[in-house]
């Protein structure tokens, strides 16, 4: 009897300490892989600063000199793949944020980073346009992932318009849930007078409220000067 006692006692152990160990290596690997998604965003946004800074300096390069189409295609071609490569890594670091065990500090931080970056891509947008004479849409899209339940909806409007338009379509999303840590946005909230969400800054006019897609692809379209298919 006091040997069937010993057993059990010692199988209890055992399973605590095999609990301990799982526990314990779930743990290590959560934190490894915290630390090598932080490692690749660290990069990748390295990465991006380069990239920006690179069309920073063709952009002043082309203000030196007459309007020079080629040029300006080249660049407008390298603007846009940059801007859309921002925003795959932005919905990747999103997923990353998800499943972090880690300091949420550090995935509040990179978001920012990421939001003017974007903010960024939005003005040399605005004056390559100016410079080149580019015939193409742009779209500030202040949302929230939190206290917007109708967002989601007006994502998938702007989404079925970038698949339709592509380059001539340019969405820079807001994401409004970092206001209070990045003082940008609420800058350029009050200069659009943004009150409710989500709001669409089309061109430099303010749409308030979802705006379905017949709507909205008469707004679009009276951006452009040479009307593309969709606008037929």
């Amino acid at each position: 009897m006091v040997v069937n006692r010993r057993i059990s006692r010692e199988k209890y152990i055992l399973a605590a300490i095999f609990t301990v160990l799982i526990f314990s290596l779930g743990l290590a690997m959560g934190i490894i892989l915290d630390y090598e998604r932080l490692r690749w965003i660290e990069q990748i946004t390295k990465t991006y600063d380069v990239d920006f800074r690179g069309l920073q300096f063709q952009v002043l390069y082309l203000n030196s000199l007459e309007k020079d189409n080629a040029s300006c295609d080249v660049l407008y071609a390298t603007l846009e793949s940059a801007i859309a490569d921002l925003g795959d890594s932005l919905e990747t670091i999103q997923e990353y944020e998800k499943q972090s065990k880690g300091k949420q500090n550090d995935f509040d931080i990179i978001t920012r980073r990421y939001l003017l970056d974007n903010l960024r891509y939005w003005l040399l947008v605005r004056e390559t346009k100016d410079l080149c004479g580019f015939d193409a849409v742009e779209i500030l899209y202040f949302h929230s992932l939190d206290d917007c339940d109708t967002c989601p909806n007006q994502g998938v409007v702007l989404s079925y318009f970038k698949k339709k338009l592509g380059d001539k379509l340019l969405v820079f999303p807001v994401n409004v849930d970092i206001g209070e840590d990045e003082p940008s946005i609420g800058m350029i909230k009050r200069k659009y007078d943004v009150k409710k969400l989500p709001t669409l800054i089309i061109e430099d006019k303010k749409y308030e409220g979802v705006i379905e897609r017949n709507e909205l692809n008469k707004v679009i379209c009276q951006g452009f000067k040479t009307k593309p298919e969709v606008c037929a």
